[in-house]
């Protein structure tokens, strides 16, 4: 069997994969700093220096293209997650995963805004991220009991009022927190964001 061709020292799937790398991060760029909107096929092309054939190349269309940065940044914080102590209490468990969060989220403010602020304004990103719970949100429910569905058990309309309260209060400290909107240090926010998603558990269970 003959040997792949290679061109400047890459074969052909080589060249294809680093293609869609640059493709990812211009999209990410676009995407964290300026929203879904300026994200189109000539305005991602035209960034990396690329022809649009090789767009079509990797992704099918903008949509794609839209969820694979979305799910991208999630991966990643779903990866810092697996960091959050087990051994711990429940409230500092939560704090914990909240703290891992608060440093994902400053670390990369484009990370918020992809991961917060782009599903709610995007009519893809919202029905994408919709059939699950946020990764943080996730995490917390986990901490606090074997699955978010044991925070209101037998209860699915509480389980519903529950999880939309705590994903929707805590994406909007995060955001206006990254945003520079919530002027506080990174501690007091995790004890804040602990004390809110502390309460809504508590009320649900009431």
């Amino acid at each position: 069997m003959s040997a792949p061709k290679l061109w400047r020292g890459q074969t052909l799937q080589d060249r294809s994969v680093d293609r869609r790398e640059q493709i990812l991060a211009v999209a990410f760029d676009l995407l964290g700093e300026a929203g879904s909107a300026a994200v189109t096929m000539r305005a991602v092309t035209r960034e990396a220096n690329l022809s649009p054939r090789y767009f079509y190349e990797s992704f099918p269309n903008r949509d794609d293209l839209l969820v694979a940065v979305y799910d991208r940044v999630e991966d990643g914080l779903r990866d810092r997650m697996k960091d959050v102590p087990r051994q711990l209490d429940p409230p500092a468990t939560v704090r914990a995963a909240l703290e891992i969060c608060a440093d994902y989220f400053e670390g990369d403010p484009r990370r918020a805004h992809v991961l917060l602020r782009e599903p709610l304004a995007n009519d893809t990103l919202r029905q994408h991220s919709s059939s699950r719970a946020p990764v943080f949100v996730a995490t917390l429910a986990a901490a606090l009991g074997s699955d978010i569905g044991a925070l209101v058990p037998g209860d699915a309309p509480g389980l519903a009022v529950a999880g939309t309260a705590l994903s929707g209060s805590l994406v909007a400290l995060y955001l206006d927190w990254v945003d520079g909107r919530l002027e506080i240090s990174r501690e007091r926010l995790a004890e804040s964001a602990t004390n809110i998603a502390l309460a809504v558990v508590a009320a649900a269970r009431l």
